[in-house]
Formats: structure tokens, C-alpha cells, sequence
């Protein structure tokens, strides 16, 4: 019988794990096309039609869209505390290239 202060060592189910590297694969594939052709089509959001971006405006959201899709491959982290840095990390990254890209920030 496990003791109930120790955690369960089980690995993660293949299936998941393949799901978090496919949505990962996705968003980063998605950011380096908008980065290569400078050019981001038109998306819908809550609020309606967003315009699409061209030029800077698109490197800038394709740098943001990596960062944002290497955020789950913190599922492959050897513990929960790696998994929260490196999820913290690239989120946290993403947002400076957020600001940057809004020129918030020099």
C-alpha cells in the first residue's frame, strides 16, 4: 500500500504525451510560417475578425506564437517544479515579445 505523502511515480500516458508534442509541433510550426513569410492571415476572436499582419507586426506575433507553443513541452519535465519553470519561463518570455511587439517596451 503507497504511503500518502509520497507521490505517484508513474510516467505519463504515451497517448498524452504525444498529444502535448503534436499541440506544441502545431503552435511553433504556426509561428515560424508567420515569421518566414511576414505574413499572418486574418483569425477570429471573441470580438470578431482580426485583420491580418504584415511586415513586422507578423515576425513580432510569430516570435510570441513560439514561445506560447513551447510552454507545453513542460509536460515532458522529469518533475512538476521543472514543469512550472519552463512553462512560466516561455509564458513569461512571451509576453516581453508581447510588449515589445505592441512597443510598450524600447
Amino acid at each position: 500500500m503507497p504511503d500518502q505523502h509520497t507521490p505517484d511515480k508513474r510516467r505519463p500516458d504515451p497517448v498524452a504525451r504525444f498529444l502535448f508534442a503534436l499541440i506544441s509541433l502545431t503552435v511553433v510550426a504556426l509561428g515560424v510560417l508567420a515569421v518566414v513569410t511576414e505574413f499572418a492571415p486574418a483569425r477570429s476572436t471573441r470580438f470578431g475578425m482580426a485583420g491580418p499582419l504584415f511586415d513586422g507586426d507578423a515576425v513580432h506575433f510569430g516570435v510570441t506564437m513560439i514561445f506560447v507553443g513551447l510552454a507545453p513541452l513542460g509536460f515532458f519535465a522529469r518533475t512538476a517544479r521543472g514543469a512550472g519553470w519552463w512553462a512560466g519561463g516561455c509564458m513569461a518570455l512571451a509576453l516581453l515579445t508581447l510588449f515589445v511587439g505592441l512597443r510598450l517596451l524600447p
